[in-house]
């Protein structure tokens, strides 16, 4: 295994983390520092990073979150704000699989495994993403298909997907967005874009998997056979 997937892999941070403890030299097999990243591990090797031995690689753990509001996608927070971390029961050290806003609910993976995150979060996996936004203000019909020819956003760039208008309830408009990427405040920038503005999104299911089973708060955990499923659609 190449050294800074297996650093990744031991939960010691991202792997562009890891990359970086491996750049700056503080990454040691064997007593001698190692600064290439593709070194291969062997069975018998000592790994040092950062003055910690790596003895075994841990079980690896993926749960799916159902995010709350008010609740920040960040390992820790030096402000002190709430963090998804803190809704997993675990002593592991655990990585978000991307992020969603703070006042954005629903589903989110968080594992010990940094490889796994990496690739999962790597756009050219388009892992997909369902959402439900609630708008006040309507999208006229003609408007509605422009996401799947290629919406461009308020940076200029090009954002495809598919945009589906499910029910108006409550003085609210629901609509159900699915895309393949996950760039910053993305769904918020696509009704903006498109002459509405999101009251509440929540995202209803990441790389196939439905958070409804899931109660606010809680999170489940993957067997062995649905990560592997995971790892399917992972091509880097």
């Amino acid at each position: 295994m190449r050294l800074n997937k297996f650093l990744a892999r031991a939960g010691i941070a991202s792997r562009r983390k890891c990359d970086i403890f491996i750049e700056t030299g503080k990454v040691k097999v064997n007593g001698h520092v190692k600064t290439n990243f593709g070194y291969q591990v062997g069975p018998d090797d000592i790994v040092i990073c950062d003055g910690r031995s790596i003895d075994a690689l841990p079980k690896r753990k993926v749960y799916l979150v159902n995010k709350l509001k008010g609740y920040i996608s960040t390992s820790s927070d030096p402000q002190g704000r709430k963090c998804v971390i803190d809704l997993v029961s675990s002593s592991d050290r655990l990585f978000t699989i991307g992020r969603l806003d703070r006042d954005t609910t629903g589903a989110i993976l968080v594992t010990n495994d940094g490889e796994l995150a990496n690739q999962l979060m790597h756009p050219k996996n388009q892992i997909e993403r369902i959402y439900i936004a609630a708008t006040k203000v309507d999208i006229p019909r003609d408007k509605q298909g422009q996401l799947s020819k290629g919406l461009k956003l308020d940076n200029g760039t090009k954002v495809h997907g598919r945009l589906i208008r499910l029910e108006k309830k409550g003085g609210l408009i629901y609509w159900k967005v699915i895309l393949q990427e996950g760039k910053n405040h993305e769904v918020k920038r696509i009704f903006k874009a498109l002459d509405s503005r999101v009251i509440h999104l929540h995202r209803h299911s990441f790389a196939g998997l439905e958070i409804d089973a899931v109660s606010p708060g809680k999170y489940q955990v993957l067997k062995e056979k649905a990560i592997q499923k995971l790892e399917e659609g992972i091509s880097v």
